[in-house]
């Protein structure tokens, strides 16, 4: 055995002893609490811009965006200004005492811009995967069972129900509007 591993070793084992001699004490802790228990906190509703820029981020799949507006007359540019599109529409929900509408018109008009593709009823083959689909992609989680049959339900009674309606309603209710 060479003279370099026998070192090795030796500091190796002292360094161990050292750590046992070092850790002599135990500690008792109190038991970790992280958050609340489930169900106990009352949802807080999303701020305008929060809303605004998640409901961006889940239906276009992007940001807000601000640009320039350019107005022509006869091919000559009358007019620029830039918009921005969190700053406009968050100062107009924001301004009103109840925001619950005007967000569900701002969604409605998203869900109806040439920039979303949604599927059309007569395409969708299984409304129930459909419907699960949205529930994981706008709320994180699988429908319980009364909401799956309440959404399937309507889906099947209603020719009005379609995938558009499923994504508002989604997006209307409470749990998607708090954090």
């Amino acid at each position: 055995m060479s003279r370099l591993p026998a070192i090795t070793v030796a500091a190796a084992l002292a360094a161990a002893a050292l750590a046992a001699a070092a850790c002599t004490d135990t500690y008792e802790y109190e038991p970790a609490v992280a958050g609340e228990a489930e169900g106990a906190r009352q949802p807080r509703a999303k701020t305008s811009s929060q809303f605004l820029r998640g409901l961006y981020a889940d239906v276009l799949s992007r940001t807000p965006e601000t640009f320039e507006f350019v107005l022509r007359l006869n091919g000559t540019e009358a007019l620029r200004f830039p918009l921005d599109e969190e700053a406009q529409l968050t100062t107009v929900l924001d301004g009103i005492g109840d925001s619950l509408p005007m967000r569900n018109l701002v969604t409605k008009g998203l869900l109806h811009s040439t920039e979303v593709s949604i599927p059309t009823k007569a395409s969708v083959a299984d409304p129930r995967t459909y419907i699960r689909e949205q529930f994981r992609r706008f709320l994180g989680r699988e429908p319980n069972a009364y909401e799956l049959e309440q959404f399937a339900g309507e889906w099947a009674q209603d020719a009005a129900v379609g995938p558009r309606t499923i994504i508002r309603a989604i997006v209307g209710s409470r749990e998607y509007q708090s954090q």
